[in-house]
C-alpha cells in the first residue's frame, strides 16, 4: 500500500512538472504537422489547460481514495456452546466467535478476519496536533480478546461521530452480558461518504475539462495541393461549431510580425498581407513572444517558397 501511495505521488509530481514546464516555456504556437505539401499550426489555451489539468488531478486523487476506502464494515458474532469436563462432571460454557468483514461499493467481500473469544471492547482516544497547534481528537473502537486488540475499522471516528463509536461499544457490552443472546451483527455503513467522494471526483474531472474546453483554439492549415489556407477558431473542442476562414495561397503577398506598443509592454501578432490590401491576423490577438512569432513567420515563408 505504501509503495502504491509513493508511486501515485511520483506520478502526480511528474505531471505537475510537465504542466509547469509547458506553461512557462516560450512556445505558444505549435507546429502540429509539417510536410512538403502541408503545414499545420495550432494555438491552445495554455493557462486554462494548466488550470484544468491541475483541478483534474484532485479528481484523480479522489478516485484513488475511492479504491482505498472501505464503505461497509460488519462485525458478525455468534455464541458457541462448549462442553468442559471438570472432575468427571460435564459442564457447558459458551465462547464467542466473530468475523470482521469489509465490503466494497458493489457488496463484494474485500476482507475477512476471524476473532476468537471476544471478551470486550473499549474506546481508544487518539490525539493529534494540526499546523495551528490545535489538538484534534480521534476515536477508535477496539475489539478485545485475551491475546490481542483489534480495531473495528480502518478509519477513526472524529469528535462529531464519537457517540456513534460509543453506541457500538454499548451494543457489544450488552451482547456479552446477556448469555441468552445467540448472535450479534454490527454494521458500519459509510457508503454515503463514498458517494460524496465519487461526486467530488466527477465534479473535478468535468470542471477541469470545461475549463480547458472554454479556451480559444486556433488551427491554421496551409495546403499546397488544395492551394488553400484555412484558419479555424473554436471553443468547446469544436463541438458547438467552428468559425472557418478560407484563403487562396496565391492571395498571400507577405507575412509579417506586427507589433503593438502599450503601457504593459510590446505585444506582437502574425499578420498576412493579401493582394487586396487586407491584413488578416493569422494567430489570434496580440500577445508576447516576438522571437517565437518571427520563427513561425520564417517557417511559413520557407514552406510557401519551397516547390
Amino acid at each position: 500500500m505504501e509503495n502504491t501511495n509513493s508511486l501515485l505521488k511520483y506520478v502526480l509530481f511528474a505531471i505537475d512538472l510537465i504542466l509547469i514546464w509547458d506553461l512557462v516555456r516560450d512556445k505558444k504556437i505549435q507546429i502540429y504537422e509539417q510536410t512538403q505539401n502541408k503545414l499545420k499550426l495550432i494555438v491552445q489555451p495554455k493557462l486554462l489547460r494548466f488550470i484544468g489539468f491541475f483541478i483534474g488531478q484532485i479528481g484523480i486523487i479522489c478516485l484513488y481514495a475511492i479504491f482505498l476506502f472501505i464503505p461497509i464494515t460488519q462485525l458478525d458474532c455468534n455464541r458457541v456452546l462448549q462442553n468442559i469436563d471438570t472432575s468427571n462432571i460435564e459442564q457447558k460454557s459458551s465462547k464467542i466467535i466473530c468475523q470482521l468483514i469489509e465490503f466494497d461499493f458493489f457488496g463484494h467481500q474485500k476482507s475477512q478476519k476471524p476473532i476468537s473469544g471476544l471478551i470486550g471492547s473499549r474506546l481508544e482516544k487518539q490525539t493529534k496536533t494540526d499546523k495551528e497547534g490545535k489538538i484534534i481528537y480521534k476515536y477508535q473502537v477496539q475489539l478485545l480478546t485475551k491475546t490481542e486488540s483489534i480495531p473495528f475499522r480502518r478509519t477513526t471516528y472524529s469528535d462529531y461521530f464519537s457517540e456513534e463509536a460509543e453506541f457500538i461499544i454499548l451494543k457489544i457490552k450488552n451482547f456479552l452480558v446477556q448469555p441468552l443472546e445467540k448472535s450479534l451483527v454490527i454494521k458500519q455503513d459509510d457508503t454515503l461518504v463514498g458517494y460524496a467522494v465519487i461526486g467530488i471526483t466527477i465534479f473535478c474531472l468535468l470542471l477541469g475539462l470545461l475549463i480547458i474546453a472554454s479556451g480559444s483554439f486556433i488551427d491554421c492549415n496551409f495546403d499546397k495541393e488544395l492551394n488553400s489556407l484555412s484558419i479555424s477558431h473554436y471553443k468547446w473542442f469544436g463541438i458547438l461549431g467552428k468559425s472557418v476562414f478560407l484563403y487562396s495561397l496565391n492571395e498571400i503577398v507577405d507575412i509579417k510580425v506586427k507589433s503593438f506598443y502599450g503601457e504593459d509592454g510590446t505585444a506582437h501578432q502574425i499578420t498576412l498581407m493579401l493582394e487586396s490590401g487586407e491584413r488578416v491576423p493569422l494567430i489570434g490577438t496580440y500577445s508576447y513572444g516576438f522571437e517565437e512569432k518571427q520563427k513561425i513567420v520564417k517557417t511559413i515563408k520557407s514552406f510557401l517558397a519551397s516547390s
